[in-house]
């Protein structure tokens, strides 16, 4: 049986329109502007365009207008993170933390980076920041799970996944390391409910498709 694993989440690339939702629902947007809008959606279309450098263009054309515009801060960090720019992303996350200090994402992003280049403790601490500040929101308790399972603690990176299910039944990346720490632990019927219940919430993640027939595999020849 092999080891699973998965690359998620180290690097948190947060869209625009993921982080601006996120920030509405913190009830911290300024007002509407045609310039703004405009700016935003370029950014958007540049990043899913994986035209990365553009975005982080885009979202600093965003910061002429508004300086202390944390959707674009935090953009700007997860994009450097993608780049593997984890100084840069430091840099950003920390401009989006003074921005605003209640904005959880922004956490993430700088936790990310910490991991990232070995700050484990540090990292941990910034990933416990976020969960403190929105303990509604899965990622949080996802990325101490991650960073647990990068240490070989794997026990406690599966209490973090379990969690993140539970505050979120329609998380598909805890489902999905939830699983693969399952088939680790050769508990795989538990690993097999994870990953179908991935697949009601999305038929098409071709990642979980290819686990689920592994494991079926795995067990047929036990």
């Amino acid at each position: 049986m092999k080891v699973y694993g998965r690359i998620l989440i180290l690097i948190l690339l947060l869209s625009v329109a993921d982080v601006i939702r996120a920030q509405n629902s913190q009830d911290n947007v300024s007002s509407p502007n045609t310039a703004l809008s405009a700016l935003v959606k370029d950014a958007l279309e540049r990043e899913n365009a994986g035209d990365l450098i553009g975005a982080i263009e885009a979202n600093k054309r965003v910061l002429q207008i508004e300086p202390k515009n944390v959707a674009a801060l935090n953009t700007i960090a997860g994009l450097y993170g993608k780049l593997g720019k984890f100084g840069e992303e430091i840099v950003w996350a920390k401009k989006a933390i003074a921005a605003n200090p209640q904005f959880a994402f922004a956490y993430i992003n700088y936790g990310n980076a910490l991991g990232s280049l070995g700050r484990v403790n540090e990292a941990k601490e910034a990933f416990e920041k976020a969960v403190q500040l929105d303990p509604k929101e899965p990622l949080g308790v996802y990325s101490l799970g991650v960073l647990a399972e990068q240490q070989d603690k794997f026990q406690e990176a599966l209490g973090f996944y379990q969690k993140s299910i539970q505050i979120d039944p329609k998380f598909e990346n805890g489902y999905f390391n939830l699983a693969a720490i399952y088939a680790n632990f050769k508990r795989f019927d538990e690993a097999v409910a994870a990953l179908k219940k991935l697949l009601e919430l999305n038929p098409n993640a071709e990642d979980a498709k290819a686990m689920l027939g592994d494991i079926e595999k795995a067990k047929r020849r036990r």
